[in-house]
């Protein structure tokens, strides 16, 4: 008789250990893949959404298939230039700076004209042509020193990334 409850809890241990923990084990699988195919079944939203924000991100740094080299730049600029009756005044050699493997290259245009003219450069930069990403436009009254008279420059920075 005292066997009987040491017996008992013997065979009760041994189902526990052989069916049901096991039972218990596999419960706990079938919540974790349920969760995991909870997950990807918003996969295609996900994808959409992380494609939205590259495209954004893209738009913003000015992403381009291709490199547009300072000679296309110049080249461009001196077509333009050349059509509306504007002076191209410097072309410096870009500023690069190198970070995580790209190349920011930063090119400054000098240009005199009316302002009209010159708000249509920049238009024609930002929306009809791809040279860069505008980053930056300055007007200024500037005076020739040999002339002695006043004319209106245009500064604009260009940025390509490589």
């Amino acid at each position: 008789m005292k066997l009987l409850p040491i017996g008992i809890l013997l065979v009760f241990l041994m189902v526990y250990s052989l069916t049901i923990s096991n039972t218990i084990d596999l419960s706990k699988q079938v919540k974790q893949l349920k969760s995991q195919v909870e997950k990807l079944g918003d996969a295609p939203l996900q994808v959409q959404i992380l494609k939205k924000r590259l495209g954004e991100i893209e738009e913003r740094i000015g992403n381009h298939s291709g490199t547009i080299t300072q000679e296309e730049i110049f080249n461009e600029l001196s077509v333009y230039c050349k059509k509306n009756g504007l002076t191209m005044r410097e072309f410096p050699v870009p500023h690069e700076l190198l970070k995580d493997d790209y190349l920011l290259q930063t090119h400054q245009v000098e240009i005199e004209g009316s302002f009209r003219r010159l708000v249509k450069l920049i238009y024609f930069l930002e929306q009809e042509t791809y040279l860069g990403k505008v980053a930056a436009t300055k007007f200024l009254l500037k005076k020739d020193k040999r002339t002695r008279e006043e004319y209106l420059s245009l500064s604009v920075y260009l940025q390509t990334v490589k």
